[in-house]
């Protein structure tokens, strides 16, 4: 499943969510959040509520491989009839219209969906929802929360979260603490079947604000063409150490054969040289870590610049393909998929891309420390995004928490066969061998009603192009990274400076670009780095600090 916004990746979040980023503009939509406007990061009173209480659902077939609260379950074939379950008791019989607002990566629709009318027969209640595009979900959003008339359900986009968020939360939309925290969510099942990690974003400074579409907990790894690396090395890549790796980017690249190592990628106004991956290689936290009581930003440590020094080496070397300052993120896939570039940074989903040739496979490096001590992987925000619910009397909410909750009904279960296929014969038809396969009325409507936006089942690794291998393959990465995760002390507050200066983080970021490049010295990447300290992560760090301690 692609999930990303032209423009504007999972990847970019990611690296943006270590320093506190925003980059959605709202404008006036939060005129009046809170009193005398919002000035600070703090949305919440203080008190840090317990995350619901996971109890995972073990009805239904079982996995061919197992999964975890961090690993996905392989499953190998659809699930039979006769394995399905029930996961709700009866319709979510909401009273009156449920309004939503909600992404859409397919092509709208058609005016008439047989689909989506089955869907309300299936949940019990009409739907009225904004299916709005990926290209145009910001501003969209934007006049949507300026305009008074809030949906009852919103998607937050975990990637795109706006400036004053919390405040935004506050103002406009239920707070579920007292619905979902602990073991009050077990009155939501399927809500309660959704892993931890999922969750922690949607606790924005101590209150539950939302339900989490959830995604693996991995960040960025380093994808890569293990086959091809074996076929010029004789031996799949499994790297220990700094050296070692060096060695294998060595041993791959040939320029005259327009082959290279490694590629990073044009990230808008910078370029992303595979930074995650190598900077948990030195060690560098994920975004911020704890020294003592204090926060420390990744860029303030030497194992940061120990990281630039390290790329600007293999740079100079000649492995990093030379045209990595221009190269998008569909430029990079091409060049994996016909080996020109061995190794390219990216997220999990990369490794099962089921528009990859066939006979392509792909896996990633499992982490390692630069002296081979253990590994880092630095833990993203595990889901995708969150609904919100309008603020209403309890009852309303209730209503509408268990319709979530059909909607987040798990692989196996009756009704999240259905929301996955529709009706049988209209929109899927079932193989001789088993498989499921969309009709062209299922493919026209499933995925553009978006229903699996609002809410969804914990992601598995599954597939209906045949892909054996590169599943088991990301199923034994994540086994042995679980281990490796790294959350981020950050998680779950906002910073109101971090998202007002970008122009000081992008101009660091481009002095660190140049530096790679050979155009600038060290001694101009420090001083860059004191000055943006100085100018912006004082003040955003003293936001998180005080955040922190309010939460303590």
């Amino acid at each position: 499943m692609n999930d990303t916004t032209p423009g504007l990746s999972r990847r970019t979040f990611l690296t943006a969510a270590g320093v506190g980023l925003a980059v959605l503009g709202l404008g006036s939509a939060l005129a009046g959040c809170t009193p005398g406007g919002a000035t600070s990061g703090a949305a919440g009173s203080g008190a840090l509520v317990p995350l619901p209480t996971y109890v995972p659902i073990t009805k239904g077939p079982t996995p061919d491989l197992a999964g975890s609260a961090t690993v996905q379950p392989v499953y190998l074939s659809a699930p039979k009839e006769a394995e399905l379950f029930t996961s709700v008791s009866g319709k979510a019989a909401v009273s009156g219209t449920v309004s939503g607002f909600v992404i859409s990566y397919s092509p709208p629709a058609p005016a008439s969906n047989s689909y989506l009318q089955a869907a309300e027969q299936e949940l019990g209640c009409k739907l009225d929802l904004q299916v709005v595009p990926a290209d145009s979900f910001a501003p969209k959003f934007a006049t949507v929360m300026a305009g008074g008339s809030v949906p009852d359900l919103v998607e937050f986009l975990a990637f795109q979260l706006p400036p004053s968020y919390p405040q935004l939360l506050k103002a406009q939309f239920a707070d579920l603490s007292d619905h979902l925290s602990g073991d009050k969510v077990k009155a939501y099942p399927n809500l309660a079947n959704l892993p931890t990690p999922s969750w922690e974003g949607c606790r924005i400074n101590g209150r539950i604000y939302g339900v989490p579409v959830n995604r693996p907990p991995f960040g960025n790894m380093l994808i890569s063409r293990p086959d091809v690396i074996k076929d010029l090395t004789g031996a799949e890549p499994a790297p220990k150490t700094k050296d070692e790796f060096t060695e294998l980017c060595k041993a791959v690249t040939d320029a005259k054969r327009n082959r290279y190592a490694i590629s990073g990628q044009s990230n808008g106004d910078s370029v992303d040289w595979a930074y995650d991956f190598m900077g948990a290689m030195f060690g560098v936290p994920n975004g911020w870590e704890l020294q003592g009581s204090k926060l420390v930003h990744k860029w303030e440590s030497d194992r940061w610049l120990e990281t630039l020094s390290y790329i600007k080496e293999l740079k100079d070397a000649g492995y990093y393909h030379p045209d990595t300052p221009s190269i998008s993120g569909s430029q990079a896939k091409t060049y994996m998929a016909n080996g020109t570039v061995l190794m390219h940074q990216d997220g999990i989903s990369a490794i099962i891309d089921p528009s990859a040739p066939e006979g392509v496979v792909y896996d990633a490096i499992l982490p390692f420390a630069a002296d081979g001590g253990d590994g880092i992987v630095y833990q993203g925000s595990s889901m995708f995004s969150f609904t919100a619910i309008k603020q209403a009397d309890d009852a309303r909410v209730k209503e509408l928490l268990t319709l979530l909750n059909h909607l987040a009904a798990p692989y196996g279960s009756t009704e999240g066969f259905f929301l996955q296929y529709g009706r049988a014969g209209e929109h899927h038809t079932r193989e001789a061998d088993g498989r499921v396969v969309l009709t062209e009325a299922g493919s026209a409507q499933i995925g553009p009603t978006s229903l699996n936006r609002l809410a969804a089942a914990p992601q598995i690794l599954a597939s209906a192009v045949p892909m054996e291998e590169r599943l088991r393959r990301s199923h034994a990465w994540q086994e042995q990274a679980s281990p490796m995760l790294q959350k981020s002390p950050i998680t779950g507050l906002y910073s109101e400076t971090a998202g007002k200066t970008s122009s000081s983080t992008n101009a660091l970021s481009s002095t660190m670009n140049e530096y790679v490049l050979g155009r600038t010295g060290f001694d101009a990447v420090k001083s860059g780095i004191a000055s943006w300290k100085k100018s912006t992560n004082d003040k955003v760090r003293a936001e998180y600090q005080e955040q922190l301690e309010k939460l303590s």
